[in-house]
């Protein structure tokens, strides 16, 4: 990185530390909403302010520099180690730090070219021209930092052979002529790069700069010789054509991003004779000359470096013939002067200039550029006596700053008072940084609009210091130096007293705080409360002779208040707590998308009774019971409200899904694994407890099952013997203390829920206890499923909601459910065809992640399942369609069996053959499913058994009680002794006798049952509305309720027709459904 400019000598100005009250509206930017100013160092200010945009509905934001110069602060412009590098604000401001130098600000700057890195316009440092102007406007800076804005005309010229030549550009790109490219020789130096980056041939004349009679002055008179060798003819001075021209619109390019090829292409001014008297140099500077000795004469295929020190004089060999041989003929100690002219002789004093690419407001008056695209935007202006403002808008960012025209960005210079104004690189680019007081290093104040951090940019605008700390008292730096508050807020003030050359001073002594203007209170300690009223208010830190102000603005009435939940900071737009459960809620107030300082204490808090109540520091707690009603939070006359629910929640304490090793049998009791479908209420098993109390009275199985802390409630579901015994558990408290509560009488059979309050710190179920109950029956056998505690007295029978979605292989599920508020991993099954996948689960969120295999172009069956606290269990299920088609019911691949080409279920009889669950069967005219063909027990029995995944080989061995057994065909047996040995096929009683009825035709009622029996238990269980459902036989109820809660049969025509025989096709989407 390089920095470059001329002595900085202290010089003390006392510069108070203030802000400013709210302005009246500006014109070009809209309401003025808020305005905050603060002393940087000697001369120069840094300005926020914020407007509302009624044309845009929306904010701006913009920040300037006002720099006055003189006050030993001067510019100073930055590029990275060669003109070519690019480099973010950051990075130079870092650089310029690490040489000693105090970084007041800085700012990107000029446009440039987003390929190479190069600027696009004048570039001028330390007094040498790093780059021409490429045609462009450009702000020059002097010794004194004093600021002048024009359009450079530099003119570089190159003196060999007898003969005064054009340079068409100093570090720009080489080109060669053509209709849009000027073509010529170019000039580099050693600051562009390490080499001359070309790609095509030239000849390159290596340049060596004569150190002789540096600084002597030179008379020069020279004709300026064309393309031909001949005297360029004179015509009218350029600077007037360009004033001429200065009509013309350029093009609205945001940032150098967003400008064409041919609006980043310009060039030195063109003179027919130079006539100046020229200072010997040796670097290239504006009225200089520098004379060179040729080194060598390349004639190059492409780039070649540039020798430290040295200059490239070089041409296109795609040029007029006679410039190329010109180049081509130089010798070795033959002798170049460079010189460097501008018909503007203010350019001869620049020390520092950077290119503008606009001119927005010249002599007081908006353009001649102009244009109306809102985006972020960065100039420089220059106002009549003489201050320089350094301007960055924000912009592209709704919500916070939409950015501004060119034209508005003019209208805003002018109302700040400059008189003319260049616009730099804008969009993404704008970006502006300051050290604050207090501060050693420069920050990035403003919000760039550019994604994925700062935009490395070509050059940067800074001002800088070398002043030293005198020690001398000068003014107060109250931090923050601005803010928005709610009105009733409070936020502390930090007082700091600054030299006159603006460093903290060790000691700030005794500081007073005191009110200047507005409505507020200031403690003795500068903590600042906003009174009621809204505006502007300024508060004043004294320290001796000197202080410094701070402006609060202070806002009434908001837009909009949010609340968030103070611990995690999550937004809260409703509540679902549970009794006696609290949560400590934040509020948040916003001003037209302006964030407001506030505490909770600035808002009144109410809530309804029946749901809770909430104190002053939002801490909300819930009543005692399940509840409905809102929350709310008013401040200004502006109020939110969220709606609150208190339901209480159900925990599980054991499923009977597992091993069931939290139970301990004893002689009188015993717990085994039961997963008989009939003896199950939830899941896949339940807990089959066979006890006997003859000896003692009590049958004892022991558990360690443990209760959480505020649980009131034990619940279970138990399959009743109907004995007459009891049922009891025994309970341990929190201090090891044990007492049994009565659950029930077992006078009853079949399932039924139990519920039964809990002692005062319940926390563990110790045991299950059947007591004797004199009915003459000791013994038998129950079975027990779903054990859970609450909070509260009641039942949830509503099964989760899954949501599933499925774009490409990735796999995207949430689930919510109307009690339980999470939901563990384990809790949920992810299945591909019964398979079960992989799957990430955040249970912050409930939302499920996967990626699916590849697709293979077959259809498939993609299942999320979810089970709560209570075993209810809810479902969401995904087609993958075939490659052919995206409905299973629409032709296409004719799949392997002939007689399904156009048939309804042509997918899922697919699916089964894939799936080896159906072979088909063997015809003269192929492969046949028969769809309309009804099909028998067994054939249903087989096809279930090969569903479900079990080798019907593996159950040869059991043995069938039915009274046909003979009548089974062998191909039938496997499938009927599995299902059978499963409890999913019962056979039918005829004439006192166990039958199985294989070869008979199977009813829909009868196949639904039997799907029914294969699943898990704890699906919703949907009313039947169908106009025959009065025909659905009680022990078909509850499966065919089943499968129409998870739509699995949906009817037809209204109607479910159980008892009519099911056909092979039917039974084909049944089994697909049913995953």
């Amino acid at each position: 990185m390089r920095q470059f400019f001329r002595r900085a000598t202290a010089l003390t100005l006392a510069l108070l530390l203030g802000l400013t009250p709210m302005a009246a509206a500006s014109e070009a930017l809209g309401d003025d909403l808020h305005t905050g100013t603060v002393s940087l160092a000697p001369g120069v200010e840094l300005t926020r302010q914020i407007f509302w945009s009624n044309s845009k509905s929306d904010l701006r934001t913009e920040r300037y520099f006002t720099y006055s110069p003189g006050s030993g602060v001067y510019p100073a412009v930055v590029y990275g180690d060669k003109v070519l590098d690019k480099q973010t604000l950051s990075a130079m401001a870092q650089s310029l730090e690490s040489q000693g130098y105090r970084v007041v600000g800085g700012i990107n700057g000029d446009f440039y070219d987003m390929s190479t890195g190069n600027t696009l316009g004048v570039l001028i440092s330390d007094g040498v021209l790093r780059s021409t102007s490429g045609g462009f406007y450009a702000v020059g800076f002097r010794e004194d930092g004093s600021a002048f804005i024009g359009w450079p005309a530099i003119s570089v010229t190159a003196t060999f052979s007898g003969y005064t030549l054009q340079v068409t550009d100093v570090n720009k790109t080489r080109t060669a002529l053509s209709n849009s490219t000027p073509g010529g020789y170019y000039l580099y130096t050693d600051d562009y790069s390490k080499t001359t980056q070309h790609t095509s041939p030239g000849i390159d004349v290596i340049l060596s700069p004569v150190a002789d009679h540096l600084g002597e002055s030179v008379d020069v008179d020279l004709d300026v010789s064309g393309h031909d060798g001949k005297p360029v003819e004179r015509s009218e001075d350029q600077t007037e054509d360009r004033a001429a021209g200065e009509g013309e619109t350029a093009p609205d390019a945001a940032d150098s991003e967003a400008l064409e090829a041919e609006e980043r292409t310009g060039e030195t001014t063109e003179v027919s004779e130079i006539n100046a008297t020229l200072v010997q140099t040796d670097q290239l500077q504006v009225g200089g000359r520098v004379s060179c000795v040729v080194e060598q004469v390349l004639e190059s295929t492409g780039s070649i470096a540039i020798p430290e020190g040295k200059m490239v004089l070089t041409i296109n060999k795609a040029n007029n013939q006679w410039l190329v041989d010109m180049a081509a003929g130089l010798k070795p100690g033959d002798t170049v002067d460079i010189d460097v002219t501008s018909t503007d002789t203010r350019w001869n004093d620049a020390v520092t200039a950077l290119g503008g690419f606009y001119r927005i407001v010249t002599n007081g008056q908006i353009g001649p550029n102009t244009g109306s695209t809102a985006t972020p935007r960065t100039a420089v202006g220059i106002k009549a006596d003489g201050t320089v403002v350094i301007y960055a808008i924000d912009g592209s960012q709704p919500g916070y700053s939409v950015g501004a025209s060119l034209t508005q960005v003019a209208q805003r210079m002018i109302e700040l008072g400059c008189v003319d104004v260049v616009g730099l690189d804008g969009g993404g680019s704008t970006t502006l940084g300051a050290t604050l007081p207090t501060k050693d290093s420069m920050e990035i104040v403003n919000k760039p609009s550019q994604s994925g951090g700062l935009r490395a940019v070509s050059t940067g605008l800074f001002l800088i210091a070398k002043l030293q700390p005198t020690g001398e008292a000068d003014h107060v730096y109250v931090s923050p130096y601005d803010s928005l508050l709610l009105s009733g807020a409070s936020v502390p003030l930090y007082a700091t007293v600054m030299d006159s050359a603006y460093y903290p001073m060790s000691d700030s002594g005794n500081v007073t705080w005191s009110i200047s203007n507005g409505d507020g209170t200031v403690s003795s300690a500068g903590v600042f409360t906003a009174g009621e009223a809204g505006g502007a208010v300024q508060v004043t830190a004294t320290a001796g002779r000197v202080s410094g102000q701070a402006t609060m603005t202070v806002f009434r009435t908001p837009s909009s208040i949010t609340l968030s939940n103070e611990t995690t900071g999550a937004a809260v737009t409703s509540l679902a707590l549970e009794p006696n459960q609290s949560v400590d809620l934040k509020a948040s107030a916003t001003y037209r998308n302006l964030s407001l300082m506030s505490q909770d204490t600035c808002y009144t808090w109410s809530a309804d009774p029946a749901v809770g109540t909430v104190d002053e520091n939002g801490v909300f707690t819930a009543g005692p019971k399940t509840a409905t009603g809102n929350l709310t939070a008013t401040a200004g006359g502006r109020t939110v409200t969220v709606p609150v629910t208190v339901a209480g929640h159900i925990l599980e304490l054991e499923d009977f899904e597992g091993d069931l090793t939290a139970f301990t049998g004893t002689s009188a009791a015993s717990l085994s694994a039961e997963t008989a479908s009939d003896y199950v209420r939830f899941g896949r098993q339940s807990g089959k407890l066979d006890y006997d109390a003859s000896a003692g009275g009590t049958a004892v199985l022991s558990s360690a099952l443990p209760i959480a802390e505020g649980e009131r409630y034990l619940n279970l579901w138990v399959y009743g013997d109907g004995s007459g015994n009891a049922l009891t558990a025994t309970i341990t408290s929190q201090t090891g203390e044990t007492s049994d509560v009565v659950l029930t009488g077992l006078d009853f059979s079949g399932w039924k829920r139990l519920s039964t309050a809990l002692p005062e710190n319940a926390r563990t179920l110790s045991a299950l206890n059947v007591v004797y109950g004199g009915s003459g029956v000791s013994s038998g056998t129950l079975w027990l499923d779903q054990i859970t505690t609450a909070n509260e007295d009641f039942v949830d029978e509503t099964a989760p909601t899954v949501t599933l979605k499925v774009s490409g292989t990735a796999v995207t599920a949430t689930v919510s459910d109307n009690v339980d508020q999470s939901f563990a991993a384990a809790s949920l099954t992810l299945t591909l065809d019964g398979r079960v996948l992989d799957f990430q689960w955040d249970a912050s969120k409930s939302a499920l992640t996967a990626k699916l295999p590849a697709a293979d172009g077959k259809l498939h069956r993609l299942t999320v399942t979810a089970a709560d606290q209570s075993g209810n269990i809810g479902r969401a299920s995904h087609d993958i369609q075939p490659a052919s088609s995206t409905d299973p019911e629409a032709p296409g691949d004719t799949g392997p069996f002939v007689d399904m080409t156009t048939h309804w279920a042509r997918a899922y009889t697919t699916y089964l053959y894939d799936m080896g669950v159906t072979n088909g069967v063997e015809t003269t005219e192929g492969l046949q499913f028969q769809p309309e063909k009804n099909i028998t027990r067994g054939e249903f029995a087989l096809m279930v058994t090969r569903w479900m995944g079990l080798n019907p080989d593996d159950y040869a061995g059991v043995e069938l009680p039915f009274a046909d057994l003979a009548s089974i065909p062998s191909w039938m047996l496997g499938g009927m002794k599995a299902t059978y040995s499963l409890g999913i096929l019962k056979g039918s009683l005829e004439g006192g006798q166990l039958v199985s009825r294989a070869t008979e035709t199977i009813s829909r009622a009868e196949a639904m049952t039997i799907l029914g029996r294969i699943q898990p238990k704890g699906y919703p269980l949907a009313a039947l509305t169908f106009n025959d459902a009065a025909s659905v036989a009680g022990w078909a109820q509850s499966h065919v309720q089943s499968l129409v809660g998870q739509g699995v049969i949906s009817g037809y025509d209204n109607q479910l027709r159980p008892n009519d025989p099911v056909k092979r096709s039917e039974v084909a989407k049944m089994l697909y459904a049913i995953l």
